[in-house]
Parts: structure tokens; sequence; C-alpha cells
């Protein structure tokens, strides 16, 4: 029987790099924490802090144990098994990342970060029929504009995978101009798209005109738009090489959902 070697199956190399100084003062911060009387909501909320100061620095492996730190001195924080989700989410570690958020819904259930992202990671492992259903809950639960667009792009994914164009189209409809985006930009001008408000290559002209992490954003959906609308994947190809050729924010789900696509492609 073989066995895998040690270096497959840890991790053994760090990144040499300084950490940023809001790393340093929050690890100072957790670790005054010790000595000192401080509600649960607080001190998780510390973890998250210095997770985020983590993943600033593409440090997604230091979030990850900082984040499960934390549920060790906080075990219900459904914001830990959120952002503990995410950080493995950024590192295409999308089973894990899915537990996670099945963790945070269990401590609430209508929970919309993590119903969205546990939405993600299923559309990021292919599992597009369970993807659909949460990210259907995760609509109806959107309390602002910026919310539903979100979900909304996702979920017309889902259905363009599937096959079910008819639904998309049902689904891209209710999105329209003057809404208030917010957290939505850039699934708001693939949804236009989709819905025919915009045209696609309006559509890929906006997202050219943005940084590298807001063109992947604004392109990937349109590169599935051609593939599986249009019957066009050499146009689809094309416009998830240009995503993957943008490498500065490789942990981004655009970026992570292009780099799937083009192995399959």
């Amino acid at each position: 029987m073989q066995v895998a070697t040690k270096d497959t199956q840890i991790q053994v190399e760090n990144p040499k790099i300084e950490l940023s100084p809001a790393v340093k003062e929050l690890q100072q911060k957790i670790q005054d924490a010790q000595t000192q009387t401080i509600s649960d909501a607080d001190l998780a909320a510390l973890y998250i802090e210095l997770g985020k100061a983590y993943r600033a620095q593409m440090l997604f492996r230091s979030a990850i144990d900082t984040y499960s730190i934390g549920l060790t001195r906080v075990p219900f924080s459904k914001e830990l098994y959120r952002h503990r989700g995410h950080a493995y989410l950024n590192l295409r570690r999308y089973s894990e990342g899915a537990a996670d958020f099945e963790m945070a819904l269990r401590i609430d259930p209508v929970y919309w970060d993590a119903l969205y992202h546990l939405g993600l990671c299923y559309y990021l492992l292919g599992d597009y029929r369970r993807a659909k259903a949460v990210l259907a809950r995760c609509r109806a639960v959107s309390a602002d504009d910026g919310s539903f667009i979100s979900a909304t792009d996702w979920y017309c994914l889902c259905c363009m995978r599937l096959g079910e164009i008819d639904e998309m189209k049902e689904a891209a409809a209710a999105i329209h101009e003057g809404m208030e985006v917010g957290a939505g930009v850039g699934y708001y001008d693939r949804c236009l798209a989709y819905n025919g408000t915009i045209t696609l290559e309006q559509a890929i002209s906006i997202a050219e005109s943005r940084d590298d992490h807001m063109y992947a954003t604004g392109a990937y959906g349109l590169a599935v738009y051609y593939e599986c609308v249009l019957h066009q994947p050499e146009n689809a190809k094309t416009l998830l090489q240009n995503i993957l050729s943008k490498d500065t924010t490789w942990a981004g789900f655009a970026e992570h959902a292009a780099y799937e696509d083009i192995k399959r492609l």
C-alpha cells in the first residue's frame, strides 16, 4: 500500500513577509483579552478582525488558524464559522468552506452571508442543483438591493449550468435600472446583460474599465452566458483566459470559478 509523502500533506512553506501593524496590534489585543473579562461577542469580534488583517495580506492559512482558535473560545459564533468558511473558499478548499457555512446556518438558518457563500461553495464544487436551492433561500432573505443582486446573479449561473434558461431569464428580469447596487456592483451589470437591458459587449466594456478583481467579477458570468445560453464556448474561453491572466487577486470567487471552468473547457 502506498502512502502520501509529508510534503504533499503538510504545508511546510510559510510566506516570509513582514506582518502588518494591524496584525501585530490585534495579536496584542487578543493576548490582553485573556486576562480580562470580555463578552463572547467582543472576543469573537477580535478574532474576526485579526483574521481579516491576515487576509488583507493574503495570509489565508493564518486567518483559518485564527478563526479556529477563536472557535475554541466562542464555539457557537456563527460569524467565526462564516469567516473561516470564507477563508477556506479563498484557498479553493470548497468542501471545508461548505461545512463551516452549514454550521453557521445551524446556528442561524436565515444568515444571509452563510447562505450566499454556501451557494458559491456548491457552485464551485459543480453541485449546481444544490447551489441553486441554497441561493433561492438567499434571495428570499436578502435585505437590500445589493444583496439581492449578488444572490440573483449566482442563482442565474446555476440555472444556466442546469440548462434552465427560461428560469434564468425570469430571475434576471427582477434586476432593473435604478436599483441601489451597493455590494452588488459587477454582478449588477452581468444581470442587466442576462435580461437584455444592456448588450454583452456593453457589459464587457464596463468590466474592462475596472480593476482586475472587478473585471473578473464582471466578466465571469458573461463567459457562462456565452457558453450555456449562446453556445459559443470559444468566446467563453477567451473571457476566462483574460480573467486568469489578471492574477493579482487570485483568491476571488470569480477567479476561482474561471479556473475551474477553464480546466473543463
